[in-house]
Formats: C-alpha cells, sequence, structure tokens
C-alpha cells in the first residue's frame, strides 16, 4: 500500500500541473499517503473507511499545528477520493487525488490525459507487485466487519 500512496502522490501532482491546478505540496503528499489508512484495524473506528481516515488525519494535523484550512483540504481529500463526480470545487488537491487513485487502481487503463508513457515509467520505478492482494484482503476485512459502510464510500446519505 505504500507505493500506491507514492504512485497516487505522483500522479495527483503530474495531473495538477498538466492542468495549472495550484496546490498545496504538502497537503497532497499527506492525503495521498493517509488516503487509504481508514481500511486498516489499527485506524478504522468502525465507519466508512474514507470518514476515518480523514478524522484521523484531522487529529494528526491539528497536533502538528496546520491551519484549519489546510487541514480541511487534506481530511476532504481522504474522505471524498471514491466520489463519481468532480470535486474541484473543493479544492485542486481533493480532485487530483481522486483521478490519481482512480488512474492507479485501473493499473493505467484510465488515465485522464496523462501519457501512458509516463505512467508506465512510474510503475516502472514504483512497483504495483501486492497492490491488488493487499486491497482485496483490506476489503474483504472491511465486508466482514462493517458491510453496511462500504456503499457510503460512494453515495453518501
Amino acid at each position: 500500500m505504500e507505493r500506491h500512496c507514492l504512485r497516487v502522490r505522483h500522479i495527483a501532482v503530474e495531473l495538477a500541473r498538466r492542468r495549472a491546478w495550484a496546490i498545496d505540496g504538502e497537503v497532497i503528499t499527506v492525503a495521498a499517503v493517509l488516503h487509504d489508512v481508514g481500511l486498516y484495524p489499527s485506524a478504522s473506528r468502525g465507519g466508512v473507511y474514507t470518514e476515518d481516515g480523514a478524522k484521523l488525519a484531522r487529529e494528526m494535523l491539528r497536533a502538528h499545528s496546520w491551519s484549519t484550512e489546510r487541514i480541511c483540504c487534506c481530511a476532504e481529500a481522504i474522505d471524498r477520493h471514491h466520489e463519481l463526480r468532480s470535486q474541484l470545487a473543493r479544492g485542486g488537491e481533493v480532485e487530483a487525488l481522486r483521478l490519481a487513485d482512480l488512474i492507479d487502481l485501473s493499473g493505467g487503463l484510465l488515465t485522464f490525459g496523462l501519457d501512458r508513457r509516463w505512467l508506465r515509467d512510474l510503475n516502472q520505478t514504483v512497483p504495483r507487485q501486492g497492490l491488488i492482494a493487499e486491497l482485496t484482503r483490506e476489503l474483504a476485512r472491511a465486508v466482514h466487519q462493517r458491510p453496511l459502510t462500504l456503499p457510503r464510500i460512494f453515495w453518501r446519505p
């Protein structure tokens, strides 16, 4: 998962650069590193894993004296990284993370305008081995432990 997070960070930054979105590099880095942390039992609070990850980020970042605005942006990026519609109105970081996660999870089938050669080079530098097995394991745990929360990853009440 660490490599997935690193690839997502690189993809998000490249997407933002190509679209001329002004993003905060530290916010996107922290959001990319923490975007799936809510899947893991040590970070889970039994809720929707994206919300759990956002709550953890809020707590951690307050302790590091981040501004309220930056904390909100980072937490929104984590919480909304599986939204089905554009999140650009919430900030470039939020939309860049959402698209980057889709690109990485699709193995580059989705590119949202990124060059496939650039993605292949990234995948050679930061290998994808183990990603699907890890995601399958953690999602299976979530299905078993908190099945009613999974649809809320995509559809909010």
